[in-house]
């Protein structure tokens, strides 16, 4: 179970991960090719960081809601 402060920090950290997936999407869209394919290197790894925190906030937020 997380203390109030971690489960602020998971939230804040998976907005801000929400975040930089939208603008590494809008970089796919690059006109220059290396950029958007670094972009979409980066975006595999912040897709996969997203989903991550997303999986720790629902899971504390269901056991909160269970105890």
């Amino acid at each position: 179970m997380l203390n109030a402060s971690d489960q602020e920090n998971v939230v804040k950290s998976s907005q801000t991960a929400n975040l930089l997936v939208q603008d590494l999407l809008e970089l796919v869209k690059a006109t220059n090719p290396l950029l958007a394919e670094m972009a979409i290197e980066i975006l595999e790894q912040a897709v996969q960081i997203e989903r991550r925190l997303k999986r720790i906030e629902s899971s504390t937020t269901s056991t909160e809601n269970i105890a």
